[in-house]
């Protein structure tokens, strides 16, 4: 083994032995070392769901994908419900089909899991207090500190929020960060999904077009694999992370800034070793999580392409 995968397969190992164990210090609630954490057991599901109280009016569904957080804020236009976290689930990146029933899972600085489940309409919101993380400010009451690592499950599977995300602003004013804020229908990263969905509603059993077919498949990974996409976690001193890993997958050819495309996550004569499958399918090591199994619609488009030789057409 080379010497460069061998300290990267070391890496990985590390992180997953430091999150295998369960307990969230300062060394380990890092962007790095949260990376790879699995999404917490053991508490019951939909524990801190919020409560429709003074809204027999019914409110709990309206405004479905939306940002909740410009109205329910301190001091906002729904000022006395003010939520710690709220959104929206779908079945796909357009958010035109709501899932309900997915269960949203946070968990915060201090190890404490909030677990909601989204509504018919797929919204999800609580109250449950998000502890303040001293590695972004001594200001552990205010919600710019409040920081969370997030999964969003259904069935078998899981999607991971690679970052750490923060609830809001420092002060009475500023509007809380709700999922809907990027993960929206109108938001920058597509709807907030999870689960075992088709992309299109059918797929021909052979002559797969890769910009037909499988680009529109690959919308889910957009959100970090896309020609330039760096995070840098500037609040943890040093660290500096590249969720996309240099990995383009907006189009076939990788643009400059990025390392890797397409071609190179493929394998044309094992498209089950293919990197795009391997990572990505239940049980794979990612930091974005599960998009399918083997049997999945998704997962069999794209290995009957590569197995067509994974042309760019």
């Amino acid at each position: 083994m080379r010497t460069r995968e061998f300290f990267m397969v070391m890496s990985i190992a590390l992180i997953m032995e430091a999150t295998m164990a369960g307990t969230i210090t300062a060394a380990t609630f890092t962007p790095s070392g949260m990376l790879l954490e699995q999404a917490p057991s053991g508490h019951t599901v939909g524990k801190d769901n919020g409560t429709d109280t003074g809204a027999s009016q019914g409110n709990a569904t309206h405004m479905a994908g939306n940002d909740c957080g410009i109205c329910h804020k301190p001091d906002g236009k729904a000022g006395s419900y003010v939520f710690s976290m709220a959104g929206t689930v779908y079945k796909d990146k357009a958010g035109t089909m709501p899932l309900s029933d997915a269960e949203i899972i946070l968990q915060d600085a201090e190890g404490n899991i909030i677990s909601m489940t989204s509504n018919s309409v797929g919204n999800f919101f609580t109250y449950a207090p998000i502890a303040g993380d001293p590695a972004y400010g001594s200001d552990l009451e205010s919600s710019r500190n409040w920081r969370y690592k997030a999964w969003v499950k259904y069935g078998d599977f899981t999607r991971h929020m690679v970052t750490l995300a923060g609830v809001g602003g420092s002060s009475s004013t500023t509007a809380r960060m709700s999922c809907n804020m990027h993960h929206g229908w109108q938001g920058s990263r597509g709807s907030l999904t999870t689960g075992d969905f088709a992309v299109l509603s059918s797929y021909p059993s052979s002559g797969i077009s890769f910009y037909t077919h499988v680009l529109p498949v690959l919308k889910n990974c957009m959100a970090c694999h896309k020609p330039g996409s760096i995070s840098t976690i500037t609040s943890y001193g040093d660290e500096k992370y590249d969720y996309g890993a240099g990995l383009d997958l907006s189009a076939y050819e990788k643009d400059a800034k990025s390392s890797r495309g397409i071609p190179d996550i493929v394998n044309v004569s094992e498209p089950d070793q293919s990197l795009i499958l391997l990572k990505t399918t239940v049980g794979g090591i990612h930091a974005g999580g599960s998009f399918w199994n083997q049997s999945s619609a998704d997962y069999q488009l794209i290995r009957r392409w590569i197995a067509e030789g994974a042309l760019n057409n």
